[in-house]
């Protein structure tokens, strides 16, 4: 709690520290990337295993388009990395800890409903995604391959494949928008989000801090 009021209150004084000589935001194109606080989440997964999620920082760019004062629709990319504690429950083995960093690209498409015509306005925004997750746990073998590079010579290097999987995902979440001048934005919302995965139906917090170029 303590990280996420630190977070809010370094985004309050960034708007009060901005003109607000805005204008009308209108039709047109913006691009845009935002800061994201993870929060820290359990998980536990049908057959007993079970997962402690760390607090991490992650990124998130998309480009978005306005059909009005208060109609948007965006399409991005978020990018996580987050370090866990997992204890894995198999048979006939029994439970094996593991920590590592848990690794997510998701591609998404979501919209935003815009209140106030206004350059400062509260908004809603829902959106479904497809998460590419790779778990950094050792799946197989060690394997080495080894190759001719025409500047440093003979080179070997082993490589192991790690267990990955992927999910549909979709969010909803709430903040405020303020339009800084003619062509500048900032966004601040809290967002939750849904995974959809084969043994368990997890949901996780997140807090943004966006920049936007309009045009």
């Amino acid at each position: 709690m303590k990280i996420q009021r630190i977070f809010f209150c370094a985004a309050a004084l960034g708007l009060l520290s901005a003109g607000v000589n805005a204008q009308s935001r209108g039709e047109g194109w913006e691009f845009g990337a935002d800061l994201l606080y993870l929060n820290s989440q359990d998980v536990d997964f049908d057959g007993g295993s079970s997962v402690e999620f760390d607090s991490d920082i992650g990124v998130s760019l998309y480009v978005g388009y306005r059909f009005s004062d208060k109609l948007e629709a965006q399409f991005g990319l978020d990018w996580s990395n987050v370090d866990y504690d997992a204890t894995l429950v198999r048979d006939p083995i029994g439970s094996v800890g593991v920590s590592g960093e848990m690794e997510a690209f998701t591609p998404f498409a979501r919209v935003n409903f815009n209140f106030i015509d206004g350059p400062i306005t509260p908004f809603i925004t829902g959106g479904i995604g497809w998460a590419f997750i790779d778990t950094n746990i050792p799946d197989g073998r060690p394997q080495t391959g080894c190759w001719w590079d025409p500047w440093y010579g003979y080179i070997c290097t082993t490589v192991q494949d790690t267990h990955s999987t992927d999910s549909f995902t979709y969010n909803a979440g709430l903040g405020i928008r303020w339009d800084l001048s003619t062509g500048y934005s900032m966004r601040l919302s809290y967002e939750k989000h849904w995974y959809d995965l084969d043994n368990a139906s997890p949901d996780f917090d997140q807090f943004k801090l966006g920049f936007v170029m309009r045009y």
